[in-house]
């Protein structure tokens, strides 16, 4: 059957859905278009039914959705919810939060008129206007001083319908110091009053006039962009006349209140607190720092006990629970008082100040989520009143909003009982809060993608997580919240599905992404370790539901991710004190988590965790160390760690060269301590020890070969170590000769050790391991002479042992020579050539050099 179409039919486009029922759980999670249709429409009865909803809300709760409203709604659906919230309510929060051509919508259809009420003809095009604007300018108001007010209200005057005019007069004035002028504090001023309350302009009987003007001026600016609200709203903040000012051009929350005061004071109380808080606990973990590095090689369970006695200690208790206390007080404020908070900071950019700083100590301080109900505020409508006032600090859509997302987060799982479908929810929601179309910090598809990036993490799809990984880097600011979260709430979720593994390999991805990614892990691993804090200090940390149970596998999965150590360096511009904190608190947690577990049933993910930030934080600990030794308060922490008391004592003399001990014999901290209770002479002081690893390193020794050695140096001679610290002070011109001396006085003085050592490093000894060391004297003896070729030809022609020779081509070529010589060499013909052509035959065999290298050398010679 053949359709046949009619094409004179005209296309009719598709109807628009109906927008969704004015609700609040649907306004909340509409977008402002359909939020807008939704209330065009609403009809007298569901207004009726929003508002008993309204009402049925709690103060709290309706604040916050009105303000949700004021970012999305036009000025005739804000006005038409007056009936609903109040016309003071909404006056309020569309002065805040609304965006600027909307207040001014707004207070046109306040006062009656039309809401896009047309300005008054122009006289001229708006290019003459702005011409004439600087030839004024230049002609009778520049350079005029005092004069300078007089002369810029008579051309304001003169031009009461040129608006271009006068904004272009505006931004030359500003910028020429003249608008300042006039509003100046001095006495006679324009604006100022005298005792009475009236004006003191006396220059003239003009003085209402000219203020009239003055206040045009400036409201032409304001419109036209070439002067801006936060610029008045902070020289208001210091100058009442700019109120007067702003009154006049009907700029609303200008000038500082007895509210906003309060607000100041209360900000600079509970912010100066905590943060006086957090540097006495930052000087304690110096301290620690440097304790640790002194110490000795500790195990993970060790470390984690140390650091949790050193914390635990009465002396040191009371600061680190005053840390907690201090950002819980400032937390509990802004919670409270965010609305009055946020006016405060329009009225003054130096409260908005404070605000951030405090929204940065809550992001890290494990109150993400009263941190991310400001962030979302202050970004939702970028040309509102707070958005202008908060957009100088780009910091806030960077780290700050990262790290808040992942302690929000770890926060949302804590109070759930770590249940992941809930704090997803609950993230959601407040993700909602940031809207999802503001281009500054990620629009719609933005926002999708970051729900997939959060669905991924919980349900452990790994394939999408790496993926998501890759575009980390560039991604926009709340596609980075989306995946702090993610990794909080993927740890989790993962420890619980015994998918630990997957998610290690997963997250490297995001760890190794560079400095973004690093501190996007380091962020994550703040966040949980924060929670467990606060847990600790609430009393909410054992028990079937508590932290240790719920969430202290994640944080020991988060800390066992790959590339730790670049995440601390990358996390903080690499402050070694951060890392030190945050390395303190996660040992601390998971060391408590640890005894919430019968021996036999620790998690293993959680003992991994600790190895992984013990590993990490050794990089970069020894630079805490301030230098005195406070041997006892060591002692004491060693004890409480669960170190042998029998070995205490060694620990602390040589604590931090037995840390390098660990490093330079690949030994594990177990190794180390069974050797100095066997041998504790190697711990007499940390010149004892270093010797005893000099000796073990030229005898080859390494790991699990070392306490054997130094039990046959013992069975040779009791007081072995002191015969190795004693040959420190013989002279070796080089590494590698003093390797060959230890080596060389072992063999004739301890038998029973230097058999062993040959049975463990056969290489080391015998012929060619003699004649590899004759070629090493040599080559450091006569390579570095002016006439380095001719001597070293002759040690090549006077020794055709291979090995002698395969040393000293291999020597050359390391030190990029190898060709210079034989191009030196093959000056003089026969004399040398034939033994280097022999000598780098020998290298090739030994594999000292490759082939292509010994081709390009051999090409020069005869």
């Amino acid at each position: 059957m053949v359709m046949l179409v009619d094409d004179r039919t005209p296309y009719l486009p598709q109807p628009l859905p109906p927008p969704p029922p004015p609700t609040p759980p649907e306004l909340k999670k509409a977008d402002p278009a359909q939020a807008d249709a939704s209330i065009r429409e609403m009809t007298p009865q569901q207004q009726t039914m929003l508002k008993q909803d309204v009402d049925a809300m709690s103060v709290a709760d309706r604040t916050d959705f009105l303000n949700d409203l004021a970012t999305k709604l036009d000025a005739p659906q804000l006005q038409k919810i007056e009936g609903v919230f109040g016309k003071d309510a909404v006056v309020d929060a569309v002065e805040t939060r609304s965006p600027a051509t909307v207040r001014e919508d707004y207070a046109n259809l306040a006062a009656g008129k039309p809401a896009d009420a047309a300005a008054p003809a122009a006289s001229r095009p708006e290019g003459e206007q702005t011409a004439q604007a600087k030839q004024d300018y230049q002609d009778k108001v520049e350079g005029m001083g005092i004069a300078s007010t007089y002369q810029l209200t008579e051309l304001a005057k003169a031009h009461p319908n040129d608006p271009a005019y006068l904004a272009e007069l505006a931004r030359l004035a500003k910028d020429g110091g003249e608008l300042q002028q006039g509003v100046s504090t001095m006495p006679g001023g324009l604006f100022q009053k005298d005792a009475s309350g009236a004006y003191a302009w006396t220059n003239d009987n003009q003085g209402d006039a000219r203020r009239e003007a003055f206040a045009n001026l400036v409201d032409a600016g304001l419109q036209r962009g070439t002067l801006k609200e936060a610029d008045i709203r902070s020289d208001a903040a210091t100058n009442p006349a700019w109120v007067d000012v702003a009154q006049r051009v009907g700029l609303p929350q200008v000038g500082p209140t007895d509210g906003s005061r309060a607000v100041a004071g209360k900000l600079d109380e509970l912010g100066g607190a905590q943060k006086d808080a957090k540097e006495d606990a930052a000087k304690l973990d110096q301290e620690l720092g440097g304790l640790l590095a002194q110490a000795g090689p500790l195990t993970p369970q060790q470390q984690a006990k140390f650091v949790e006695g050193f914390r635990n200690d009465p002396e040191h208790k009371p600061t680190y629970d005053k840390a907690i206390e201090t950002s819980q007080a400032l937390n509990d404020y802004l919670s409270a008082n965010r609305d009055a908070v946020l006016d405060a900071s329009v009225r003054d950019p130096a409260i908005a100040q404070q605000t951030h700083d405090a929204i940065v100590a809550l992001a890290e301080s494990g109150h993400g989520v009263t941190a991310m109900q400001y962030l979302a505020d202050v970004q939702k409508a970028p040309d509102s009143a707070l958005g202008a006032v908060f957009a100088k600090f780009d910091d806030l859509k960077g780290d700050v909003l990262t790290n808040a997302a992942s302690s929000a987060m770890a926060e949302l799982l804590a109070r759930n009982d770590g249940s992941v479908s809930a704090a997803q929810a609950q993230f959601g929601t407040l993700m909602d809060g940031f809207g999802k179309a503001v281009p500054g910090w990620g629009g719609y598809k933005d926002f999708s993608e970051g729900q997939k990036v959060l669905d991924a993490f919980a349900s452990g799809d790994f394939k999408a997580i790496d993926y998501y990984s890759k575009l980390y880097d560039d991604a926009s600011p709340v596609m980075r919240a989306f995946a702090g979260a993610g990794v909080v709430l993927g740890a989790v979720s993962a420890s619980a599905a015994g998918k630990e593994g997957d998610y290690t390999n997963a997250v490297r991805g995001y760890a190794q992404a560079g400095e973004n990614g690093a501190r996007l892990v380091a962020g994550a691993l703040n966040g949980l370790a924060d929670s467990g804090r606060l847990a600790q200090y609430a009393g909410t940390f054992t028990g079937a539901a508590g932290f240790a149970a719920k969430l202290a596998p994640a944080l020991g999965l988060v800390a066992n991710t790959a590339s730790l150590v670049h995440s601390f360096g990358e996390a903080k511009d690499g402050n070694v004190g951060y890392g030190i904190a945050l390395a303190g608190d996660v040992l601390g947690v998971l060391g408590s988590a640890m005894e919430c577990f019968p021996p036999t049933a620790i998690p293993g993910v959680i003992v991994a965790g600790i190895g992984a930030i013990v590993s990490a934080v050794g990089g970069f600990i020894g630079e805490m160390i301030n230098g005195g030794e406070r041997r006892d308060e060591i002692r004491g922490l060693l004890k409480q760690a669960g170190v042998d008391e029998a070995i205490v004592d060694s620990m602390v003399a040589s604590g931090s060269k037995l840390v390098e001990m660990t490093k330079d014999l690949n030994m594990t901290p177990e190794q180390v301590q069974a050797l100095i209770k066997s041998q504790p002479g190697i711990a007499f002081s940390p010149g004892h020890a270093q010797a005893f690893v000099d000796a073990a390193k030229a005898c080859g020794l390494e790991g699990a070969q070392v306490q054997p050695f130094a039990e046959k140096l013992a069975q040779d001679n009791p007081e072995f170590v002191w015969d190795l610290f004693n040959q420190r002070s013989v002279a070796n011109p080089s590494p590698e000769q003093y390797a060959q001396n230890l080596r060389g006085f072992i063999e004739a003085a301890y038998p029973n050790a230097i058999a062993y050592a040959k049975q463990q490093s056969p290489d080391l000894f015998g012929h060619a391991a003699e004649q590899r060391d004759a070629a090493v004297r040599d080559y450091q003896r006569d390579g570095f002479q002016s006439t380095w070729e001719m001597s070293l030809g002759n040690d090549l022609k006077n020794n055709r042992d291979p090995a002698y020779r395969a040393e000293m081509i291999g020597r050359l070529q390391k030190d990029g020579r190898l060709d210079l010589f034989t191009q030196f060499i093959s000056g003089y013909g026969d004399l040398w050539s034939g033994s280097a052509r022999d000598a780098i035959g020998d290298a090739v065999k030994a594999g000292n050099i490759t082939q292509a290298q010994a081709d390009e050398a051999l090409k020069y010679l005869p």
